[in-house]
């Protein structure tokens, strides 16, 4: 039993990392929604900044999802995996929405 514990919880410790990294991700969804609906630069600016920061955080998640033994944690590995590929797919979103479009001279 104790080996069965011992097993679950770097499994369990890596699905709470994608969870907060998910959580981070979203925060600084709408932290960017917010500047971008105040029209304030500066918030902006911090915005995207934890938004990059929050992103990396995602990357690192699955990172560590792919880097386990997945045995009979398989399905809910691969859920928390899908998870974690929406949450960076929803941040690429609001990314390209915060791109300035260039001049053109």
């Amino acid at each position: 039993m104790t080996q069965v514990n011992q097993h679950q919880m770097p499994i369990r410790h890596v699905i709470d990392n994608a969870e907060k990294a998910m959580q981070n991700a979203k925060d600084a969804e709408m932290a960017v929604r917010h500047a971008q609906l105040q029209s304030d630069p500066h918030k902006l600016s911090f915005a995207i900044g934890e938004m990059k920061a929050a992103q990396h955080l995602l990357e690192q998640a699955q990172s560590q999802i792919d880097a386990q033994d997945h045995g009979h944690h398989h399905q809910e590995l691969a859920q928390v995996q899908h998870q974690l590929e929406q949450a960076l797919q929803s941040l690429d979103e609001v990314a390209s929405n915060t791109e300035q479009p260039r001049q053109i001279r």
